[in-house]
């Protein structure tokens, strides 16, 4: 799959509330679906594989996979969803949502059928998960689906910046999930991360890591390193650097300035942090990227 040409088309995206007798029998769409089960119970089937369904999980249906969709429990459901292709075509506006199987499609509707591209890793989204950390997700869709159905100016745009901050939130923590070892160490090491993240104006140390999250430093480095390909301090160091080389692409201020909002003990270990990190010197960076 070629990402960095990513241009979705939305189909459909809509907040839906379905009595207790919903179903839909087999069938095959040509296009993705997402759908949130916000609140309710379903009883889901994905080539032939069973998944219970509860409030709080996402389904991820895709092009020519059967599947058949059903509400248990005796209460309605609340299903916010989108239908989308990865890749906007000639023929998006036309093809609507399928209800059918396969053997009961003509060759027209054979022939809409979307490549699926996202069924192998590092892209690999799965038909049933449960995201560690599920408010972004949600309040992306929900934004996606204001913008569907109110459609301001530049609605287009905004939708498929929706779409894209969705599609990365799930395959990013595919991808991390897929590395880590389970027992709430995912969700402890994202909250390590965004506490660095948030304190790139100054040094961060093993130790202090340690005494915040209660967790061995050798031990966190073995964990962090599994999952993000460097060590906590690298990757502090890397969020250092890459904002230093931000402000001195884009603002005038003076290296002394930068270093202290990035928190050095002074120029000089600012100047040797940025050349070991980016192999020349502040000022010899600031001369290339100035032409």
């Amino acid at each position: 799959m070629q990402i960095e040409q990513l241009c979705p088309y939305i189909r459909v995206a809509i907040d839906s509330v379905l009595d207790a007798s919903w179903k839909i029998d087999e069938r095959v769409i040509w296009d993705y679906e997402l759908l949130y089960l916000m609140e309710g119970q379903l009883l889901v089937t994905v080539e032939g594989e069973t998944y219970k369904g509860r409030a709080g999980d996402y389904f991820f249906f895709k092009p020519g996979q059967t599947h058949a969709i059903q509400v248990i429990g005796g209460m309605p459901i609340r299903q916010p969803h989108v239908h989308f292709d990865l890749f906007a075509q000639p023929d998006s506006r036309e093809v609507g949502v399928s209800f059918k199987p396969l053997k009961q499609m003509n060759a027209k509707e054979r022939g809409w059928l979307r490549p699926n591209e996202l069924d192998t890793r590092p892209y690999f989204i799965p038909s049933h998960f449960r995201p560690g950390d599920p408010l972004p997700l949600e309040q992306a869709l929900f934004e996606l689906i204001r913008e569907f159905e109110t459609k301001p100016p530049f609605h287009e745009l905004r939708m498929k910046s929706r779409l894209l901050d969705i599609l990365s939130l799930i395959m990013r923590e595919q991808y991390w999930g897929s590395k880590a070892l389970g027992g709430g160490q995912l969700e402890l090491l994202s909250e390590i991360r965004s506490y660095i993240d948030h304190n790139a104006h100054r040094n961060v140390n093993l130790d202090e890591l340690e005494d915040r999250f209660h967790i061995s430093k050798f031990y966190l480095i073995h964990l962090f390193k599994n999952v993000f390909q460097r060590t906590p301090i690298q990757y502090h160091q890397q969020i250092r650097m890459e904002k230093a080389k931000t402000m001195i692409q884009y603002t005038y201020l003076s290296f002394q300035e930068i270093s202290d909002q990035l928190g050095y003990s002074s120029i000089h270990a600012f100047s040797r942090a940025f050349k070991s990190y980016e192999g020349c010197s502040p000022s010899r960076y600031r001369e290339t990227i100035s032409g």
